[in-house]
């Protein structure tokens, strides 16, 4: 717990220090494993070098005890027969043996320590030719105290090397957390205000540049995002003003004016009128909230799509034929889908009132149902209207956009039937655009994944 609140400078450091101990425990364990087998095999040869020394000796001279003066008195070993010595050199006779030493209890090599600290390798054996028994000892001091010199080494450098490491990783955490702490007082300094700036990117490469990328990009759906809801909510706020500004003008005047019955009915019929396209807004508004906060519930289930589409059309031809236009249709039923059929419906609806409201008396609109070659079921809605420059035709799906406001305002329209539409198509695992066209007018294409058809 207490680890976990230190920072992450210090986090590394300790880290990189521990990772550097655990190394140079690992690295000194194997070095002094090493050096001593080495040392030890050396001592060993030494010890085997000079028993086979004083072994060709006894075998060249015939016995002959005379020849071992002159391999020198500074070499340690004695000859024994039947257990009687007969000949040793005088560093023998001058070591401080610790005891009486037994040839016949030693193993074949042997190891001591004499009454001075000295370190003695020893080496038994026997020359049957002769009856000779040689012992020979090999002086190791110096291979056991450069062994100690080496663990004195390795122990005094392992608090020097953790210190270095400290003090290295110290460094080169800040090094490598100095760009975190410039991004982190660059995000501090962006507000909803400046969402417009974004962190600087030094290396677009490494750890910290694909971080600060990806901040950016976050940054850039939020200032997105704000940018929407300003404008949804001025959007919103112009369009709820529009109709209650009328109302309250129609009351107005009526107030002032009016005064017999039938001008007080035409005017709270106009009232009416503007409560209508105020509640239809409020309610595509709450449609498009829910949707957003992703309160709606939906019901999937298998749907036939051509009865679907076929009933909204039966819905909507009141609407068409007050405008004396002509509204076909080309429906393939028991074509299945998986979608909820309410949010589905509403879809198809808004599609086709729009191509209603938006194409001019007369005119024709064709609603189309057919499945493509990528087992997916497309429904098309085409008119000969004035259409959507191809400029434009992204924007139509947005919250309150109007291609003609004026025009649109005129008609009642608010700019949220496409973004109803949008939102339920998707929401059912579907896509929606508008296609181009050689002739005048609009193509509407929803596109579902197709189950049965």
């Amino acid at each position: 717990m207490i680890f976990r609140n230190l920072s992450i400078r210090l986090r590394l450091v300790l880290w990189n220090a521990f990772v550097v101990l655990l190394i140079l425990g690992v690295v000194f364990v194997g070095i002094y494993f090493f050096m001593r087998a080495r040392l030890d095999s050396l001592v060993q040869s030494k010890v085997d070098i000079g028993y086979k020394t004083i072994e060709d000796v006894i075998k060249n001279s015939g016995g002959d005890i005379c020849d071992f003066y002159h391999l020198g008195q500074e070499i340690m070993f004695q000859v024994s027969k039947k257990g009687k010595p007969v000949y040793q050199t005088e560093a023998w006779t001058e070591a401080t043996w610790p005891a009486k030493i037994s040839i016949e209890k030693l193993d074949p090599y042997g190891r001591l320590q004499t009454g001075d600290n000295r370190f003695i390798e020893l080496k038994r054996g026997l020359v049957p030719e002769y009856d000779f028994e040689i012992l020979y000892a090999f002086d190791a001091s110096d291979t056991s105290e450069g062994i100690k010199s080496l663990v004195l080494i390795l122990i005094t450098g392992i608090p020097a090397a953790l210190l270095l490491a400290l003090l290295g990783g110290y460094f080169l955490a800040g090094r490598a957390l100095f760009p975190v702490q410039t991004l982190t007082r660059k995000a501090q300094d962006i507000s909803a205000e400046n969402l417009s700036d974004r962190l600087p990117i030094k290396n677009p490469h490494d750890e910290i540049g694909h971080l600060a990328a990806v901040f950016n990009d976050t940054l850039g759906r939020l200032e997105n995002s704000f940018e929407q809801l300003r404008r949804f909510t001025s959007d919103a706020s112009h369009e709820l003003r529009t109709p209650l500004t009328s109302i309250r003008s129609v009351g107005e005047v009526a107030l002032k004016k009016s005064t017999d019955l039938r001008s007080y009915q035409d005017a709270i019929g106009s009232m009416l009128e503007e409560t209508e396209r105020l509640t239809n807004l409020v309610d595509n508004l709450l449609v498009l909230a829910r949707g957003d906060a992703r309160k709606t519930k939906l019901d999937p289930s298998l749907v036939d799509l051509g009865m679907l589409v076929h009933e909204v059309v039966e819905e909507l031809c009141v609407l068409a034929e007050e405008k004396n236009q002509t509204l076909s249709t080309s429906i393939e039923k028991k074509m299945e889908v998986k979608v909820d059929k309410e949010t589905m419906r509403l879809a198809v609806s808004n599609i086709l009132h729009n191509a209603i409201r938006y194409t001019q008396e007369g005119g024709k609109i064709e609603v189309r149902m057919e499945k493509n070659e990528n087992g997916k079921v497309t429904i098309d809605i085409l008119d000969n209207g004035l259409g959507i420059p191809e400029a434009e035709r992204k924007k139509v799906f947005e919250r309150f956009y109007r291609v003609d406001k004026a025009r649109s305002r005129a008609q009642g329209g608010a700019g949220l039937g496409l973004a109803i539409a949008r939102w339920a198509v998707e929401i059912n695992g579907g896509t929606i655009a508008l296609l181009d066209r050689d002739t005048r007018g609009t193509t509407c294409r929803i596109t579902l994944p197709c189950v049965r058809c």
